[in-house]
């Protein structure tokens, strides 16, 4: 949907989020909100409740950063405060979560709710007169519980798989899922909206969920699934998507991001927000930006929780543009001060209210597919010259000198090769954490930067000094007001 479609519903999503928020009275958020006893009598209604699941991923947006970006080892908050400031992040940020931490829970939440408001849109659609708009709503619905089930399922291990409005009394007595459970649904929800959603929209539909979005989801599903059969057909379908979907690489890494530029021929999908004050802006410029910058660096000052790491710098060649596109080193303050910080860039534009940004977040992008693509092919193939084209076609778009066949003859050293270039191409677009988890790097990956990052072994704050991590750290606790509800819910090991 274009950004005119979303002003226009953000009056009537209001009535939507107050029906929701009546519900959270009963304090079983968000499994009860799926219980939700709305119905739909035409196909406008059912639009409109397939637009509300779309607006929901902004409430899941919201915190995504925190429980992936945060904990890897592209970002870190910041250290400019004392050890009982903002104790949430830090302890996302140094494996030290716990069963209350806010944002493990509220993330669980977020998706949830667009678990829920998916779920509507699906029981309704008897409604739909037309077949094909009804296969559409379909797929799109469905594509959007499989994207909030397959983060819930990397973060969280095994979860609650809900693919039906349910009351409060079934609410309490859920069971956790295995994981091989949630992706029996995640893949056939990818594989309807794969085979089922038209490739491409026009007009104000612009921004909807398209094959080639739901195709890129599905083959990185399959690819985190890592069966060899999944593999297998993980390459398939993103040869499918790279070769057919008419996606490409813009000339230019800083044309991707542009929000003049927005849903450009790379772009496959994203959260879409728009600035002026209806309800739709972007707060990630004011969460990244330096604490003390007052309006120097964006119209209302920043937060500096999301803070680039020392690493981050040392892995761009100094004449890799993407480096500056996705952060900066120093900024001026109003007095023309030189401060040299770092911080996150990429989500900066013009507006005038605060948290009110027109950037959308993009969740996937054809530079994913080439990059998926060549992991696929190694992994069922070894390095092959196709494989390591794929990786070279994105190094080249950044003005990079190709890897050459002798530097990556192995396995792993072209699964070393794609992760670098990974970390590179989608920093801070919280990438980083479900790439080393899929690949099987978390632990070995986190505990080298908890080594040698210098903020982790400060010998004048210890107390924010950082033990290596075991396995189990990899996943969040669930949150423990589920237990709470529901005693019998079994906690991930470890917490």
């Amino acid at each position: 949907m274009m950004k005119t479609t979303l002003i226009k519903i953000a009056a009537a999503l209001l009535l939507i989020n107050c029906i929701v928020s009546c519900q959270d009275a009963i304090e079983l958020e968000p499994i009860s909100d799926i219980g939700a006893d709305s119905f739909y009598s035409n196909t406008d209604e059912v639009e409109l409740a397939l637009i509300g699941a779309y607006k929901s991923l902004h409430l899941k947006q919201l915190d995504e950063w925190v429980v992936t970006e945060l904990r890897s080892d592209n970002t870190q908050l910041s250290f400019d405060n004392s050890q009982n400031a903002n104790v949430p992040y830090r302890q996302l940020d140094r494996f030290v979560s716990n069963p209350l931490n806010e944002f493990t829970t509220s993330y669980w939440r977020a998706s949830y709710r667009t678990i829920g408001q998916a779920n509507h849109v699906l029981e309704n659609l008897a409604v739909v007169d037309d077949p094909e708009v009804a296969a559409q709503f379909e797929g799109e619905a469905r594509f959007l519980r499989a994207h909030s089930l397959f983060n819930l399922t990397r973060l969280y291990g095994g979860v609650f798989v809900v693919t039906e409005t349910i009351d409060a009394s079934q609410a309490r007595n859920l069971e956790r899922q295995s994981v091989a459970d949630a992706y029996a649904v995640i893949l056939e929800d990818l594989q309807f909206g794969y085979d089922n959603l038209p490739d491409s929209y026009s007009g104000d539909d612009v921004g909807r969920v398209t094959k080639w979005a739901a195709g890129l989801e599905l083959g990185k599903a399959l690819l985190t699934q890592g069966t060899p059969q999944s593999v297998t057909q993980a390459e398939i379908i993103l040869r499918d998507v790279v070769n057919m979907s008419g996606g490409r690489l813009l000339d230019n890494y800083e044309d991707v991001f542009d929000p003049n530029n927005e849903m450009n021929d790379e772009v496959f999908f994203g959260v879409r927000y728009q600035s002026g004050l209806v309800g739709l802006g972007s707060p990630f410029a004011n969460l990244f930006s330096p604490r003390a910058s007052e309006n120097a660096v964006v119209f209302g000052g920043g937060e500096e929780f999301n803070v680039p790491t020392e690493g981050m710098e040392d892995i761009y060649a100094s004449n890799d543009p993407r480096a500056r596109v996705n952060f900066s080193v120093s900024w001026i303050d109003n007095s023309g001060n030189l401060n040299e910080e770092r911080f996150i860039s990429k989500y900066n534009g013009d507006f005038n209210n605060v948290e009110d940004a027109p950037n959308d977040w993009i969740i996937s992008r054809y530079a994913d597919a080439l990059l998926l693509l060549a992991e696929a092919i190694n992994e069922n193939s070894g390095p092959t010259p196709e494989a390591i084209g794929y990786l070279n076609d994105v190094r080249n778009r950044a003005g990079q000198s190709d890897v050459l066949d002798a530097n990556v003859d192995t396995f792993f050293e072209f699964k070393l090769a794609l992760e670098e270039e990974r970390r590179r191409e989608f920093a801070f677009e919280n990438h980083r954490w479900f790439d080393l988890v899929r690949t099987g790097r978390a632990v070995a990956v986190m505990n080298e930067h908890f080594r040698t990052d210098f903020q982790y072994n400060d010998p004048d704050a210890p107390f924010f000094n950082t033990q290596p991590i075991q396995e189990f750290q990899t996943l969040l606790p669930i949150p423990q007001y589920e237990i709470d509800l529901n005693p019998s819910v079994a906690q991930n090991v470890g917490y």
